[in-house]
């Protein structure tokens, strides 16, 4: 691919003089226009190193003078510029920040508007190889721990997996789920509880479909709620425990729900565990008063 340079004219911007500075200028240049995948009329203009700073800060500009509102695409010239700044993939251990004037326009029916830029989301100051990079790396270990390697806040890796969920959710396609489970999760000290429900199809691992904060029958009818009306009754089974809120909301929503609710073997086994050690105390009782030990010291057994 044959790209077009222009060389910098900012004070201090070439990294030596004459021939040779201005030839490894554009050698930077060309990586970096290269590296964010840009074409005209998105331009990289320099390329600054900040050893104080320990930052890379490579400077993007625009050469288009007409540019269509990002709500209905009409097209208009340029009102007014905006200086932005996006966090970028380090540069040999250093930041690396992009740097850009960023177009705005004035659409007549929805206002003044920024373009969006290629490297980025709107709205969003980190790109969008960044915001790949933070998804991977909290997918692997801890938040916290990804924040230490990444070198930011707690509220901007929250802010970065808040737009990777709604990006995902938009993608969704509705469709039918034949069989699903209900639990709640807790989600912090005490008794701070989510609602989870899940899909369950046979020879797979299982997948989140809603999360909700409590675990009141509220919480589960905002999911019934949300699906369109067709779906409810292709449900076919909802396995959970036995909790009263829980089979509250699925008996009001789900049709025919009273069959299809499947209670999980764990809390049906400690029912029947606790069913057989009464029968077992209350017969050590009897034969305990005619003398008889033969149950002592058999509840496990039993159990």
């Amino acid at each position: 691919m044959v790209a077009r340079w222009r060389l910098c004219r900012r004070p201090g911007a070439l990294a030596g003089s004459g021939r040779r500075g201005k030839l490894s200028l554009m050698q930077d240049r060309q990586l970096y226009q290269q590296i964010l995948g840009l074409s005209e009329p998105w331009i990289v203009t320099a390329v600054n190193l900040r050893l104080e700073a320990r930052e890379v800060e490579v400077v993007v500009e625009c050469t288009e003078q007409v540019w269509g509102c990002p709500e209905c695409g009409q097209r208009m010239h340029i009102h007014e510029w905006e200086q932005r700044r996006w966090r970028h993939l380090d540069s040999c251990q250093f930041k690396t920040i992009i740097v850009s004037d960023v177009p705005r326009v004035a659409c007549p029916k929805h206002g003044t508007q920024t373009v969006a830029v290629p490297w980025a989301d709107r709205f969003v100051r980190f790109s969008r190889m960044f915001e790949r990079l933070a998804i991977d790396l909290m997918r692997e270990c801890s938040v916290r721990a990804a924040c230490d390697i990444l070198r930011i806040s707690w509220d901007e890796a929250d802010g970065i997996k808040q737009r990777a969920v709604a990006r995902g959710l938009e993608r969704k396609q509705a469709r039918p789920i034949p069989r699903l489970g209900v639990d709640e999760k807790c989600a912090g000290r005490g008794q701070d509880y989510v609602t989870v429900v899940a899909r369950l199809e046979p020879g797979a691992a299982a997948s989140v479909e809603f999360v909700s904060d409590g675990r009141k029958q509220e919480a589960l009818d905002a999911f019934w709620q949300q699906l369109p009306p067709e779906h409810l009754p292709q449900v076919e089974a909802v396995a959970m425990d036995r909790w009263e809120p829980y089979f509250n909301s699925t008996m009001a929503c789900v049709p025919e729900a009273g069959d299809k609710i499947v209670f999980d073997p764990y809390h049906l086994a400690r029912m029947l565990g606790d069913a057989v050690d009464k029968v077992r105390r209350q017969e050590h009782r009897v034969l305990s008063a005619a003398g008889d030990d033969t149950l002592a010291n058999t509840k496990y057994l039993w159990l």
